[in-house]
């Protein structure tokens, strides 16, 4: 059984993915032997951890619901 969502809300997390997919969350230095800077991107998970979504859900609203009004 699929969840529905309600249009202003997919609206809303469409909107809420498209201004900080990419952004980078946090950068950390890390390495044992040599050093590595690790940069965390925003991804699916933290979008879906925001709405309180399971991350399948995000995934369906972002690609899926997309492509009806793209």
């Amino acid at each position: 059984i699929m969840t529905k969502f309600n249009d202003d809300f997919i609206e809303e997390v469409q909107q809420y993915w498209h201004e900080h997919k990419n952004d980078i969350k946090y950068k950390k230095e890390g390495g044992v032997h040599r050093k590595v800077n690790i940069d965390r991107k925003f991804t699916l998970d933290d979008l879906a951890e925001h709405f309180k979504l399971t991350v399948g859900q995000a995934r369906r609203i972002v690609y899926i619901k997309g492509k009806k009004s793209a």
